[in-house]
């Protein structure tokens, strides 16, 4: 997904909707995936129909580059395919009964937090703290230190500065009605099927490569 090109689709999921219960209750990830995310990717392409100098554009060149779009296109781009990105790190954070990080990761957990616990304390704690609708990602950056940031609303991380490890979904449409408004319950068991391994084998902490955006305008 993250390397796709217009038209986009709607990546499947490794796992099937009922069975990252009882963290997450089945129903809540079918309509979030089959529903909401593919709302993302209707959006998305209907956005970029009438512009086809975009199309071979990957999602997450598209998402990287957003703030560098013509005004007809910018907001748009932050809102569907941010909301599209977000999503496959999101699903793609998670499996049934999670995953303990791979040595490599869990060196850089290490150097970054002094162990596994401080890492997984300071995001819960950070989720916590962001308000309202948004993300809480555990990100790479230079040198290869790991940090964790808020996001809110769609915006990704800086993508040409840090690659995500993993995202936290704080929307209510992620845990409503199974934790009402318990946000810190809801992360507290997300932590239980978190994946530490899917993302990181895929994106390697590698930021995306600075381009010259003008050139494509």
């Amino acid at each position: 997904m993250i390397n796709q090109q217009y038209p986009f689709k709607l990546p499947p999921l490794s796992y099937g909707y009922n069975d990252l219960e009882p963290f997450i209750n089945g129903e809540i990830i079918k309509i979030h995936h089959r529903v909401l995310m593919q709302n993302y990717v209707n959006k998305l392409n209907e956005l970029l129909k009438n512009f086809p100098q975009y199309h071979d554009w990957s999602l997450t060149s598209l998402v990287a580059y957003a703030d560098t779009f013509p005004p007809a296109l910018r907001t748009g781009i932050k809102n569907y395919g941010g909301g599209l990105y977000n999503h496959f790190i999101y699903f793609n954070s998670m499996s049934p009964s999670g995953r303990i990080p791979t040595d490599e990761l869990m060196t850089l957990i290490k150097n970054s937090f002094g162990n596994f616990d401080n890492m997984q304390k300071a995001l819960h704690s950070s989720a916590a703290a962001n308000f309202g609708c948004g993300y809480t990602w555990l990100v790479c950056g230079g040198n290869y230190r790991l940090q964790i940031i808020n996001t809110t609303k769609q915006n990704t991380p800086p993508l040409t500065v840090v690659s995500p490890v993993v995202a936290v979904d704080l929307w209510e449409h992620a845990f409503f009605p199974q934790y009402i408004n318990n946000r810190n319950e809801y992360v507290k068991n997300w932590l239980k099927i978190a994946d530490w391994r899917k993302i990181y084998d895929i994106l390697m902490c590698r930021p995306v490569q600075k381009i010259n955006t003008h050139n494509f305008m």
